[in-house]
């Protein structure tokens, strides 16, 4: 439910978007977003062996695959920025950290289309809601600073412990709401 609702944010009902998705990981919001028929699907993942399973599921013909770091991929004359600007950009690159994310935003306003949608899957201090509360204030100040407006909106969430037998790291503890950020890059005068 949580990426389908962030596929919803991303795409809406539209099938004109230009979506990039930092991050395949298992491909669940890939799925989602190509359902949405989006017109033009943009995924960068770094790991080989990630990657190798995106091709080996036919991930290749169904949207512009770009093996690398997107660090690398979305510098000037990188292979993913010269598809940019995107109407819709997800992150959710496994291993990174926060410094990496504010990497990622310095770069929105250039890569996102006026109208723009930016969001990202919210595992911000997922042990503490109070510092939850404090970082997610962080990034909206930063991407406001960059001209991009935030607001996160409650989803509600329902997992039973059983559903954690095996996981190595839970997403969340003792939170029965997941804060789904939704920042958006104003149009420009005389646009939208």
């Amino acid at each position: 439910p949580l990426m389908a609702a962030h596929a919803h944010v991303l795409c809406g009902d539209a099938h004109d978007r230009r979506v990039l998705n930092i991050g395949f990981g298992m491909g669940i919001i890939d799925g989602l977003i190509h359902e949405r028929g989006a017109a033009a699907h943009t995924i960068i993942e770094a790991h080989p062996a990630v990657v190798a399973k995106a091709r080996r599921d036919g991930w290749a013909e169904r949207a512009s695959l770009v093996e690398a770091r997107w660090q690398d991929a979305l510098v000037p004359g990188g292979a993913a920025r010269a598809l940019a600007p995107y109407d819709a950009i997800f992150y959710d690159a496994y291993a990174e950290d926060y410094s990496d994310m504010r990497e990622l935003h310095a770069l929105l306003p250039e890569l996102l289309a006026p109208g723009g949608v930016y969001s990202f899957f919210n595992g911000l201090c997922p042990d503490n809601i109070f510092f939850h509360g404090v970082v997610c204030q962080l990034v909206q100040l930063e991407l406001a600073e960059l001209g991009l407006a935030c607001e996160f909106h409650p989803v509600p969430i329902s997992v039973a412990e059983a559903e954690w037998v095996g996981v190595a790291r839970k997403y969340w503890h003792g939170r029965d709401t997941y804060y789904l950020p939704v920042a958006q890059l104003p149009y420009k005068e005389n646009e939208g």
